[in-house]
């Protein structure tokens, strides 16, 4: 079985029956407090962040007693930064609300999950899942998954920020088989502890095939899991999937015949190009492929040298 995630949009139209609906297919709403808007153009990304906090928490109040069945959840940013601290506050104006699932992001340690749970007992929330996103994180990554707290059942990968800190180009996405290494990691680490493991989201939008193929190639190392997923159709997929489906589907790779410099350079234009006011992610309109902001800031400085 599988438990999607889904980072949602921020939109008012039929904002109840949406949420409702993600939850009928077993899928979370995640409110997104760390990526869902990063300024690269007028560094203003603290406003903007400020801005969608507000809406989003001032839509789930004015809707409270119509969401409370649903899958809510939040992705908030890094312990201790000054965004941190605005997004616990934005959390404790839901008053008591219970909520499913926060992602809590870049957890470097043990001790880090240790005090924000200790400092976080007034939120009425059923899971912390720390995201495993850095070099740093994984040198420790052993200590972290024996730390022990009911609240503490799942762990996740954000293969994107992993990539950045690891000085990879070009990224290793889910096409490639140094993905799955590092999926064998959480593996044995998952079963040792008794945890769940939430897989990184796939950022080809345009091919729920290969996306099935990335979902059964999960199934090989997880019976049960959670998956981030980005849009509807990703998290009805995931839903419906049944890992004893045939898929015929060769596995993509993005860079057949590539050279790596035009790769890099390929991913600054198009980046730049459907996204003229630098913020967050970019969706490519023809092929419907995510550009991730850590990938553009990585290509940049492959390009620099």
């Amino acid at each position: 079985m599988i438990t999607s995630y889904q980072f949602v949009k921020f939109k008012e139209d039929n904002f109840v029956e949406f949420h409702k609906q993600l939850s009928e297919q077993d899928t979370v709403s995640c409110f997104d407090f760390e990526d869902s808007i990063i300024d690269f153009k007028k560094n203003d990304t603290n406003r903007y962040k400020s801005d969608y906090r507000t809406k989003v928490i001032n839509l789930i109040t004015s809707n409270k007693s119509k969401v409370l069945n649903s899958y809510i959840g939040f992705r908030i940013n890094e312990y201790g930064l000054n965004r941190y601290h605005d997004d616990i506050s934005a959390l404790q104006q839901l008053k008591g609300m219970k909520f499913r699932v926060l992602f809590l992001a870049n957890v470097h340690n043990a001790a880090t999950l240790d005090t924000f749970l200790k400092e976080n007992e007034d939120l009425n929330f059923e899971d912390v899942v720390p995201i495993i996103e850095s070099n740093e994180a994984f040198a420790d990554i052993e200590e972290i998954m024996k730390f022990k707290h009911p609240k503490f059942k799942n762990v996740a990968f954000g293969h994107c920020d992993y990539n950045l800190s690891c000085n990879l180009f070009p990224f290793i996405h889910q096409d490639n088989p140094r993905y799955w290494y590092w999926i064998q990691k959480f593996e044995k680490l998952c079963s040792e502890n008794g945890l769940g493991f939430i897989n990184s989201h796939y950022l080809n939008l345009n091919h729920s095939s290969h996306f099935k193929l990335m979902l059964k190639n999960m199934s090989r190392f997880f019976d049960t899991w959670g998956q981030i997923t980005l849009n509807t159709q990703q998290s009805t997929d995931a839903y419906n999937f049944k890992y004893t489906d045939l898929i015929n589907v060769r596995e993509l790779n993005l860079l057949d015949d590539l050279n790596i410099s035009e790769y890099a350079s390929k991913i600054v234009d198009l980046f730049e190009k459907y996204n003229p006011l630098g913020r967050g992610y970019t969706i490519m309109p023809d092929t419907k492929i995510f550009i991730c902001p850590q990938e553009y800031l990585a290509a940049k400085r492959f390009i620099s040298g």
